[in-house]
């Protein structure tokens, strides 16, 4: 029995029971005087002391945004109100308990369920995290944006199953989803969905009929590879779901909730913690999905802002849970004879509990294959290496980014200047020895370097785009290149004249320069269209290649001198 048969087996026979640790509480906050004490977080709600469940009720178990963590996220982000929460060990271990409590129910998800992920889930595809979901019984998920991460070819693979363009590894071909991927506001010119997905879908939860709808971003043509979807538009997400409710009614739904992955945030006092399960000044986008969703859906599970919330809406229950497994949305639907009425709760992940030994088997198995590239030393470096965004809205570690990009084409392909987008740089660097693992963990896409020509007018152009071509601004890391700019100027006139010095030397309009940047903001990713424009496109290493390259040739790293300035 080879190494994934021996995990199937255990996955297929072990039953996990777990106990969770009593709630805790929470204290008045004090006044203004100097024996005051700081606001106390919300109390925990987790998978203890559940209530009864009734015979007139179905549960749906909610997640989003999971990205492939199925070892325990660190740091402030396997937290929650100050509680450690996440890991998929006891993520499976919560759900057991939940399952056990309310037989009549069903485990969904609101995308973002792979992409951007750690190590042991990205290195083999993703595939560890699908065999994850299908262990616990995820019956449906939305398509989340990071789904389209390697196009509508690879979205089908995992759906349906079969080996990776680069083989199968490790051990047998990938077996595919066992739920349903579900894109119903994502189309070709023909309206036709991505090749193996569907709208929606019927689950039959107790003796009753829940129609699912999922729904993405209409950003994610903004926020993947161009050349991935090409050919597919995302159509306003409410306007999607009500197109299809009646075919879900005609089917027999006798409910229906949505999927969304899209969403918003709280808004809170700056002295009040934020509630995991309040609602406080949520933000427009939220409320107006809630008002422009059809009555007939009596639920909303949000996504993709990685926030979390539990409001009720337009007679709708509105939730998000966070990210990475911390959070699972309890929603109950009770059906009555004046109808279905919806509430639901967010649970913290603990892990104070027994993890899961299916799971725990399987997070090993693959963290044992990934072991030999994880921990091997790449180089060091000499201070901790931010990838938030400093006081102009650049990311200092995209600066050490682009200086690797630069340096693996200011050679070869002739470049002057490198540029990176924020999104691309997806954790920090800490002093000392730095890992392949450290390394992939801040760039998990394997995008591909590309040297391109572009003229000055046109790199303007891209600078200005920084604003106006996505929700918030997106500020690009640089080498070899400096500007100023205005943060109360217009959009389109942020760049102050005569600042751009590329090369050393102020930027010329009309003159040609080749730039450096990765195939993501080369095919117009992000919004920079300007990037299309370049010519004599010359492909070059994979942009890991190229971090690992500096750090083995210019250890230890430094922090970065800043190369924005804001006026």
């Amino acid at each position: 029995m080879n190494a994934r048969r021996r995990v199937a087996a255990v996955i297929a026979g072990i039953v996990s029971i777990a106990l969770v640790a009593g709630c805790g509480t929470t204290a008045d906050k004090g006044g203004e005087s100097p024996t005051s004490v700081a606001p106390q977080e919300p109390p925990l709600i987790s998978t203890n002391d559940l209530p009864a469940a009734r015979p007139d009720e179905v549960h749906l178990f909610g997640l989003n945004d999971l990205h492939g963590n199925l070892q325990p996220p660190a740091g402030s982000t396997g937290k929650v109100s100050g509680y450690d929460a996440g890991g998929a060990a006891y993520l499976a271990t919560h759900l057991a308990r939940l399952k056990a409590a309310y037989p009549a129910s069903a485990v969904v998800a609101a995308g973002d369920d792979i992409g951007a992920s750690p190590l042991v889930s990205g290195l083999f595809h993703d595939e560890p995290t699908v065999t994850f979901l299908n262990s616990v019984g995820v019956a449906a998920s939305s398509v989340g944006n990071h789904e389209f991460d390697h196009g509508v070819l690879e979205l089908a693979r995992l759906q349906q199953g079969g080996c990776a363009p680069d083989g199968c590894s490790p051990g047998e071909p990938f077996g595919g989803a066992k739920f349903a991927y579900l894109a119903a506001n994502v189309v070709d010119a023909e309206g036709k969905l991505p090749p193996a997905l569907r709208p929606w879908t019927i689950l039959q939860v107790g003796e009753h009929k829940v129609g699912v709808i999922g729904t993405v971003t209409p950003d994610t043509v903004n926020l993947v590879f161009p050349e991935g979807i090409r050919g597919y538009t995302f159509g306003d997400e409410a306007a999607a779901i009500n197109r299809y409710v009646p075919e879900m009614k005609a089917a027999g739904a006798e409910t229906v909730v949505a999927l969304m992955h899209d969403g918003g945030a709280q808004r809170a006092d700056k002295d009040t913690p934020l509630d995991y399960n309040g609602c406080a000044g949520i933000s427009p986008n939220v409320t107006d999905l809630a008002k422009r969703v059809d009555p007939a859906v009596t639920a909303l599970f949000t996504a993709h802002s990685h926030q979390f919330y539990n409001c009720t809406m337009e007679g709708k229950a509105v939730t998000q849970a966070a990210s990475y497994g911390r959070l699972i949305t309890d929603l109950t639907l009770r059906f009555t004879p004046e109808g279905v009425r919806a509430s639901a709760i967010n649970r913290v992940v603990t892990r104070d509990v027994a993890a899961d030994p299916a799971t725990t088997a399987l997070v090993d198995f693959y963290a044992e294959q990934a072991r030999p590239r994880t921990a091997r030393v790449v180089g060091a470096a000499a201070a901790t290496l931010p990838h938030d965004p400093d006081a102009t809205g650049v990311s200092p570690l995209g600066n050490v980014i682009a200086d690797s990009m630069l340096a693996a084409t200011a050679g070869p392909a002739s470049a002057v200047a490198a540029f990176m987008n924020p999104g691309g740089v997806r954790a920090d660097i800490k002093a000392g020895p730095v890992t392949y693992g450290d390394i992939y963990t801040v760039q998990p896409f394997g995008n591909q370097v590309v040297t391109l020509t572009l003229t000055g007018a046109q790199i303007l152009r891209v600078l200005e785009q920084q604003w106006t071509n996505a929700s918030k601004p997106a500020v690009l890391s640089l080498a070899g290149l400096t500007y100023a700019y205005a943060d109360s100027a217009l959009k389109g006139a942020k760049v102050i004249a005569g600042t751009v010095r590329i090369a050393g030397q102020p930027l010329d309009p009309l003159a040609a320069y080749r730039v450096t940047t990765n195939s993501f903001l080369a095919a117009g990713g992000d919004g920079f269209t300007a990037f299309t424009e370049g010519v004599d496109n010359v492909p070059g290493p994979t942009d890991l290649d190229a971090l690992e390259a500096l750090f083995r040739d210019a250890s230890p790293i430094q922090l970065p001198p800043a190369r924005v300035e804001k006026r």
